[in-house]
């Protein structure tokens, strides 16, 4: 079923030389770009979803929001990594092989240095388990039923990057603002990344 809130545009790249080429051109000032990627059982030629993600890597991109097409394809939004961006430990796996296989640019070794300076880089995580909930945030989610059964429908990863980001806070005041954010992010069903 195609989704209702599809973007108007999208580049469709036939080769990973393309992808390539495209993120070599644009990288280092497009906001974002929807790639439509094939499915792995499609007729037609095109991307597929390991390698598209291993090439943004390369330069520093990473991947997000996704809607299907059609029977062979869907759409997916790539764009340049935050400094605060979580890594998962299949990315980070990802990026250690590309490093090994000398595909990193400059671009996208400095995403990782970052990530080293900052801590996220040792913080991998993975997405199949379910973060440790601090009391402060599970008891103001309990305190709106309605938050908590949301935030309980969040993806293991979007709960994570939840409870990074009110841990980050340096002080009360701030973890206290977050928190209630998260609460009423919960609540309205927006997810941490909108």
């Amino acid at each position: 079923m195609v989704h209702s809130k599809l973007p108007e545009r999208w580049i469709c790249c036939r080769s990973l030389q393309e992808w390539h080429d495209w993120l070599a051109e644009n990288h280092d000032w497009a906001e974002q770009v929807w790639l439509e990627i094939k499915k792995v059982n499609a007729g037609e030629k095109g991307i597929l979803l390991a390698e598209a993600v291993s090439e943004a890597l390369c330069f520093g991109w990473i991947d997000g929001k996704m809607y299907s097409l059609d029977a062979d394809s869907y759409i997916l939004r790539f764009t340049p990594r935050k400094p605060d961006s979580l890594w998962s430990k299949t990315n980070r796996q990802r990026a250690e092989r590309l490093m090994a296989e000398g595909r990193m640019t400059e671009a996208g070794l400095a995403v990782i240095r970052q990530a080293q300076a900052n801590g996220h880089w040792q913080a991998a995580y993975t997405a199949k388990e379910k973060p440790a909930m601090p009391a402060d945030l599970e008891a103001a989610l309990q305190s709106d039923p309605v938050a908590s059964s949301n935030f309980n429908d969040w993806p293991n990863s979007e709960q994570l990057q939840a409870v990074v980001w009110i841990g980050q806070a340096k002080r009360a005041l701030t973890r206290q603002k977050r928190i209630l954010e998260t609460v009423e992010r919960a609540r309205t069903k927006k997810g941490m990344t909108e």
